[in-house]
């Protein structure tokens, strides 16, 4: 399903359903746990997190979701998201009965794999903690799993993004905030009882610290370099630059100008040991090969759409620099040591930024940037992302020499 189909459908038929949805024949089910909550805070059974549309970010919420297998060792903690997102679960030690997937791709799939978690659910005392901030969907689904506790953030005083009387536990979104902060600040909600109050009264501090982590064997390393020269056997793969030209259909305007890559593409080149991979999913394979036609097909190596998520970490840990917009690779390259170079326009690094403490940001702070957020769907009438455009080249190799000289 196209983003702005889902954007579409999250506004016109999200906003009824919420209001519907606040006055749900659960209530009596709530007041009942209420009471309970009044009198104690006990371990929830089940706690759910629920995270649909954006894959990175739950690499990014991976501090909050320790928090709560730290806080809650007794209490079982479940997943829902896009089957997108399994493999990253995976490896954040969730096993696959915990994971619940919702393929969005057709109605006909999403309304049966909601059937389907709803069933499980239903009969379970479950707590849901859900990522995405002022997205109805996620919200109604809170809903639909009979969620006694629902952990989200919330408009207060702030206009549009109606959700409804749907959230229990209702936190401000605070802007200023990096997003890994805001999801622990989620978890920790979780011991609070129901009020309108806004919460988190709590200094939630930095969690660049506690970002997964992932560690992968020199086997499956030596594997995906054979893969690579398989691919270019000409090459010595001293070193290995990954550029990730093309950001999601999610938020288009967050895209670099693809000459601008080929440029960049050559530039690199000029130094001998160096060979361009360039990375993306299946549906990015043809735009990646007009890339790599453009750089230099003997030096270059499209292998968009052709690693697993597992195999794309590897390759991150096997790289000497990933170059990318704005998109889920900042996070996931955020899991390993190779340093990153993140072009940011519309949107802000202060939220979303990477998590690597060897990560360089280039955003050009235009006063119209970040024009997209939660609060608009992260959808912006501009046409021209003037914000990305004016990131020259000249600005992405200067920042690449200090990296480079860095790591010499």
């Amino acid at each position: 399903m196209h983003p702005d189909t889902m954007r579409l459908i999250d506004r016109w038929v999200g906003i009824p359903l919420c209001f519907l949805a606040s006055f749900w024949p659960l209530r009596k089910l709530k007041l009942i746990f209420n009471l309970q909550y009044q009198k104690s805070t006990p371990s929830p059974e089940t706690i759910v997190f629920i995270c649909v549309a954006e894959i990175g970010a739950l690499v990014v919420a991976y501090p909050a979701i320790q928090e709560a297998r730290r806080k809650y060792p007794n209490s079982r903690i479940c997943f829902i998201t896009a089957p997108t997102g399994l493999e990253a679960l995976k490896l954040m030690g969730f096993d696959e009965e915990d994971i619940f997937l919702l393929e969005i791709i057709t109605l006909k799939s999403l309304i049966k794999d909601l059937l389907k978690i709803r069933r499980y659910f239903r009969k379970r005392k479950v707590s849901a903690i859900i990522l995405e901030p002022f997205t109805r969907f996620s919200n109604l689904l809170s809903i639909w799993i009979e969620a006694s506790k629902r952990v989200g953030f919330f408009r207060f005083k702030n206009e549009g993004v109606y959700l409804g009387n749907i959230l229990t536990h209702r936190l401000v979104y605070n802007s200023h905030l990096h997003a890994s902060q805001l999801y622990f600040s989620l978890t920790k909600a979780l011991v609070e009882k129901e009020s309108n109050e806004p919460l988190l009264k709590e200094r939630i501090p930095s969690q660049i610290p506690n970002r997964l982590r992932i560690n992968v064997p020199d086997k499956d390393k030596q594997k995906l370099i054979e893969r690579l020269k398989e691919k270019c056997p000409d090459n010595s793969l001293k070193k290995i630059v990954l550029l990730n030209a093309n950001a999601s259909d999610i938020v288009p305007l967050r895209k670099w100008p693809l000459e601008n890559f080929i440029e960049l593409g050559k530039i690199l080149l000029k130094n001998p040991e160096i060979t361009v991979v360039l990375t993306g999913s299946i549906v990015e394979r043809k735009a990646c090969s007009g890339l790599a036609t453009g750089i230099n097909p003997k030096r270059t190596i499209n292998f968009a759409g052709e690693t697993s998520f597992k195999e794309l970490i590897t390759l991150y840990s096997i790289s000497d620099l990933l170059i990318t917009n704005d998109s889920g690779p900042v996070h996931f390259a955020s899991t390993t040591s190779i340093p990153i170079l993140a072009l940011f326009g519309p949107e802000t690094p202060k939220i979303f930024g990477p998590m690597s403490p060897k990560a360089r940001v280039i955003s050009m702070e235009l006063s119209c940037s970040p024009c997209i957020s939660v609060f608009n769907q992260k959808l912006s009438t501009c046409k021209d992302n003037q914000c990305m455009k004016k990131i020259s080249i000249e600005m992405v190799t200067n920042e690449i020499k200090k990296i480079t000289k860095k790591l010499n």
